[in-house]
This record gives structure tokens, C-alpha cells and sequence, in this order.
């Protein structure tokens, strides 16, 4: 739910609108504005900023986002 309320705040698109679509197309700016939060919201690094692309598949961003916080998961340090 996060990640769409940061796409849809960012956007201006309703969160209905974007889950639906299943991806939401950026410009530059929307783009870095969306990672920086992401990585503040849950304190990791998304490794995006070199992504080619300016579109975000609400899927695979979830992907992204769930695999950098068990990185970055203290409890993922004694497992």
C-alpha cells in the first residue's frame, strides 16, 4: 500500500487508477522524487537510479521493494 500511495502522491494518479493499469509511466523528476522516498519510507537502497526505463510495473517494484528490506533487515544478518 505504500508504494502506491508514494506513486499516486508523486503522480497525481488515483491509486485505483495505477493498480489497475499495473504500471505508471514517470517523467525524470517524478522518477527520482518516487525512488528517494521509497529508499526513506523503508531505509534501503532500490538500486533503480540507473534503470534505463521511467515506467514502474506496480509488481515488480513490490518485487523490489520486499527484496531490499530483507536485505536490509537486521534480523536477515542472523538468518
Amino acid at each position: 500500500m505504500l508504494v502506491l500511495k508514494c506513486l499516486s502522491d508523486e503522480t497525481g494518479d488515483d491509486a485505483g487508477d495505477i493498480v489497475t493499469q499495473g504500471f505508471v509511466d514517470v517523467d525524470d523528476r517524478e522518477f527520482v522524487n518516487i525512488v528517494n522516498r521509497l529508499e526513506g519510507y523503508f531505509d534501503c537502497t532500490l538500486s533503480l537510479r540507473s534503470e534505463p526505463g521511467r515506467r514502474f510495473v506496480v509488481r515488480d517494484l513490490v518485487a523490489r521493494v520486499t527484496a531490499a528490506i530483507t536485505r536490509c533487515s537486521p534480523e536477515a544478518d542472523h538468518v
